[in-house]
């Protein structure tokens, strides 16, 4: 709460995983871990980040940001990251408590117990609360003070499925992580696509999951193919992801008879991924389960026209008509009747690209990310923040007398 006898805001991030493998979910806790320490760099503040699975060895030594930051992680032990969480809200008291998973509800009991001023959020993230939940996590859900969602239809799920009054769902749209911005080639106009050499690339990308095997739609590309193939003979699929269902999608694909136009290269590394990103031509993934779609916020930042479908959270995203084309879900004419509409059309593809990188710069840089959260912030702990700020406006001021 203080260092060197200065005031400072202390927030409790409390996470089921950061770095110990990628996706949708690591890759929010990761960006909103930057947040705060962009944050830190206005308002000093302190962070202790708990992971349910992540080790030691996971974390990395030289994050950098301006936030006083201890790590903390349980390595899948539930009872460790109860006790080491326990311990510090002992000893810290702080401000404000994140947990960013629902999973992690039973979580505020504890800090209840500990800390009774502090804040208690929680962050949504989409299917995980679409649904009634058991009896004991609903109970916890009835007591958190404030919840973040990524969308309006996730907000939506949580007032309609579990009675949470709007009041206290705020809506803070994800966005792009600021590594993004150090490639230099994709703040290049024009990009070099696959089509230019006359092969067009049709671009997926996502957790290839059994538990996401009915929501990402990767199956109904597959059956669209063929129809498109046979008006575009030249058109090739990419899959980038992996996962358990990367076997029966093979099998898929041999069935369908598109052995030498699909490539299933599993998970690729930020440097393969971006290059997948430019080569393509259009970016497809008609999931019906996205509380957000942070992939749809990489296509469109590297200038890719979308095909999706009218589903969950998706519209609010992708800009139909605008940066890109929505179909009805389940629909796999509609969608090989979109993508065959896109690839006739170069100067279509590129006026839907170059809209979609202008949705992103004016609605979806990491800078629109952080400025969301700081304002969400003030409005969580506002005595706590006016306090900090006012203790850090009055030293810098007796520094300034006492140099002077």
């Amino acid at each position: 709460m203080s260092r060197g006898g200065q005031r400072r805001l202390s927030v409790f991030l409390v996470g089921t995983e950061f770095y110990r493998s990628y996706g949708g979910i690591q890759y929010v806790n990761r960006l909103l871990l930057q947040a705060f320490n962009q944050m830190a760099t206005r308002t000093p503040l302190d962070m202790e980040l708990f992971s349910y699975v992540d080790g030691p060895e996971h974390f990395p030594t030289n994050l950098p940001g301006a936030a006083n930051l201890r790590w903390h992680g349980a390595q899948r032990r539930r009872g460790a990251l109860a006790w080491k969480l326990s311990k510090r809200l002992a000893a810290v008291r702080p401000d404000l408590v994140i947990l960013t998973h629902v999973s992690l509800c039973p979580f505020e009991k504890v800090v209840r117990s500990l800390v009774p001023g502090a804040r208690v959020a929680l962050l949504a993230h989409g299917t995980e609360v679409w649904s009634p939940l058991q009896r004991q996590t609903a109970m916890f859900l009835s007591r958190v003070d404030s919840f973040v969602s990524p969308s309006a239809f996730t907000a939506e799920k949580l007032a309609e499925v579990h009675g949470i009054h709007p009041d206290r769902i705020t809506v803070i749209p994800h966005g792009l992580d600021s590594e993004w911005m150090d490639d230099s080639s994709a703040t290049a106009s024009p990009l070099k696509r696959a089509s230019d050499d006359g092969r067009p690339l049709l671009l997926s990308v996502t957790r290839l999951s059994r538990a996401d095997r009915e929501g990402k739609g990767i199956d109904l590309v597959l059956k669209a193919l063929p129809t498109v193939a046979a008006q575009f003979p030249s058109v090739r699929y990419r899959v980038v992801g992996g996962g358990a269902e990367l076997p029966r999608l093979a099998e898929l694909v041999r069935s369908l008879g598109l052995e030498g136009r699909t490539e299933l290269p599993g998970a690729r590394g930020r440097e393969a991924l971006r290059q997948a990103y430019r080569e393509a031509d259009i970016f497809v993934l008609p999931t019906q389960v996205e509380g957000f779609g942070v992939v749809f916020l990489e296509a469109m930042f590297n200038r890719l026209p979308v095909v999706a479908v009218k589903a969950s959270a998706t519209p609010e995203v992708v800009e139909d008509g605008v940066t890109g084309l929505l179909v009805t879900p389940g629909r796999s004419d509609e969608l090989a009747d979109a993508l065959m509409s896109l690839l006739a059309d170069s100067g279509l593809r590129q006026t839907m690209g170059e809209a979609g990188r202008r949705r992103i710069e004016t609605m979806y840089l990491f800078e629109h990310f952080v400025s969301r959260w700081e304002r969400w912030l003030a409005s969580q702990v506002p005595e706590a923040l006016y306090a900090v700020r006012q203790m850090t406006a009055f030293s810098a001021a007796r520094a300034a007398a006492g140099a002077a």
